[in-house]
C-alpha cells in the first residue's frame, strides 16, 4: 500500500531557538525562532502555541504564519511551555518540538535550554583520570632528593584526582559539575580548559573558552600591566591584531587606565584579578566555564562582572560550564549535572535528579 505523504518521516528538522534563557514579567518580550535546517524557508510554514505549566487551561494559541520568529510576553510569574509546530508546504510533512519558558520578577538567574542529544558535541569526557605522585617522604634539601633518587631510594604513593570520568556537553547547554571539597572538580574543569593534561583518556574540546578559573595564571609580575594583557591573550588564543583592536576595551573594562605602564608586582591582588578577568571575558566564547562564584576587586567592580557574567550565560551561543557549591543556582542555571564525589562519577543526567541524590548525600 502507498504511503500518504503525511506518514513519511520527515527528511528535514529544525531547530527552536530563543533570543534569552529566561525572562522577566513586564519587561520582556522572549523571542523564540524555528530554524530550518535543510531546504528553502519559504516551502516552511509555522505555529505556536503555549502552556501554562500550573494551569493548562491558561494556553495561547498563535495561527500558522510564514514568519519563523514569535515573541512570547508572560502575563505573570511562572513556568510555561511552548510548542511550535513546522509544516512543509510542497509534502504536508510536519515536525514537532517544545521549549520551556520561565519567566520571574527579575530577581532571580535562570537559563533555560531544550536539550538535544543529537546537538553537537564542544566537550568530551573520554575516560578521564588525573593520577598525581605525592612523594612518601620530606626532604630539607635538593641534595638530600638527588641522593635518594641516585640511591632508587625516592618513592611516592598515587593520588588519583579524578578516576574514569565519561560526559558530553552539548553546544548551547549549560551543565553543573558538583561534588563535596576535593572531590577533584576543579581538576576536571583544568584538564577541559587545557591548563592539565589527563593522565589517562582524552579530553577534547570543539571551540574557545573563557576559563574563570585562577584569573591571573600565567601572569608575569616583573613585566608592566599591558605587557601581560599581550601576554595573557596569547595564553588564550588571541591574536596580537585581535589584542589591538580590544586593547582599550580590556583597560576600559578593569578601570585601571592610569596604572598600564606599571610592573604587576605591584599591584594588589584584586587589581590583577581585574585585568586577568577584563581579557578572560573580552568577547563572546564559545564556553564559559565558571569555578564557584568569582571575588574580583571591590564589591562595586564585583556587581560589575556579575553583570558580564550574566550577559555571556543568556547568550544561545556560550555553552556554560558551572562549578559551584551553590546547590540552588545549579538547579536554576543548568540543564544536566555531573556529581563527582571522591575522583569518582556519582551521576549523571538531569539537573533536578541528581541535585536530589546529591542534596541527600548527609541524610
Amino acid at each position: 500500500m502507498a504511503q500518504n505523504a503525511q506518514d513519511k518521516a520527515p527528511s528535514w528538522d529544525f531547530r527552536l531557538l530563543a533570543s534569552a534563557d529566561h525572562g522577566i514579567v513586564g519587561e520582556d518580550n522572549l523571542f523564540f525562532d524555528a530554524e530550518v535546517t535543510q531546504g528553502d524557508e519559504r516551502d516552511y510554514r509555522y505555529h505556536y502555541t503555549w502552556v501554562n505549566d500550573a494551569d493548562p487551561t491558561e494556553i495561547g494559541d498563535d495561527t500558522e504564519r510564514e514568519r519563523s520568529t514569535f515573541g512570547f510576553i508572560a502575563p505573570h510569574v511562572g513556568d510555561f511551555t511552548l510548542t511550535c509546530v513546522v509544516r512543509r508546504v510542497s509534502d504536508d510533512q510536519t515536525v514537532t518540538k517544545t521549549a520551556p519558558m520561565h519567566f520571574t520578577d527579575g530577581s532571580e538567574l535562570r537559563r533555560t535550554y531544550v536539550y538535544d542529544p543529537n546537538e553537537e558535541s564542544v566537550i568530551k569526557v573520554d575516560d578521564v583520570s588525573m593520577v598525581f605522585n605525592i612523594a612518601s617522604e620530606q626532604f630539607n634539601s635538593l641534595k638530600e632528593y638527588f641522593i635518594a633518587l641516585m640511591r632508587h631510594e625516592l618513592k611516592f604513593k598515587e593520588f588519583r584526582a579524578l578516576d574514569h570520568i565519561n560526559f558530553e556537553v552539548k553546544r548551547g547547554e549549560a551543565f553543573g559539575l558538583v561534588g563535596t571539597n576535593g572531590s577533584g572538580k576543579s581538576t576536571m574543569l583544568k584538564i577541559i580548559a587545557g591548563v592539565l593534561e589527563a593522565s589517562e583518556g582524552k579530553c577534547t574540546v570543539n571551540g574557545t573558552i573563557a576559563p574563570l578559573i585562577e584569573l591571573g595564571a600565567g601572569f608575569d609580575m616583573e613585566l608592566t600591566a599591558k605587557e601581560n594583557i599581550y601576554l595573557n591573550g596569547a595564553l588564550l588564543g588571541y591574536r596580537k591584531d585581535f589584542i589591538d583592536e580590544h586593547f582599550q576595551d580590556i583597560v576600559d573594562f578593569a578601570e585601571l587606565q592610569d596604572f598600564m605602564e606599571m610592573p604587576l608586582k605591584n599591584y594588589s591582588s584584586g587589581m590583577v584579578a581585574r585585568i586577568a578577568f577584563s581579557i578572560a571575558t573580552i568577547t563572546e566564547p564559545d564556553i564559559l566555564i565558571v569555578d564557584e562564584a568569582l571575588s574580583v576587586g571591590d564589591f562595586l567592580f564585583q556587581q560589575k562582572c556579575a553583570r558580564r557574567i550574566r550577559q555571556l550565560v543568556e547568550s544561545n551561543h556560550v555553552t556554560v560550564l558551572l562549578v559551584s557549591h551553590d546547590i540552588n543556582l545549579v538547579e536554576r542555571m543548568c540543564d544536566r549535572v555531573c556529581w563527582i564525589e571522591k575522583g569518582h562519577q556519582r551521576m549523571l543526567g538531569p539537573t533536578a535528579e541528581v541535585c536530589a541524590a546529591y542534596k541527600g548525600l548527609g541524610e
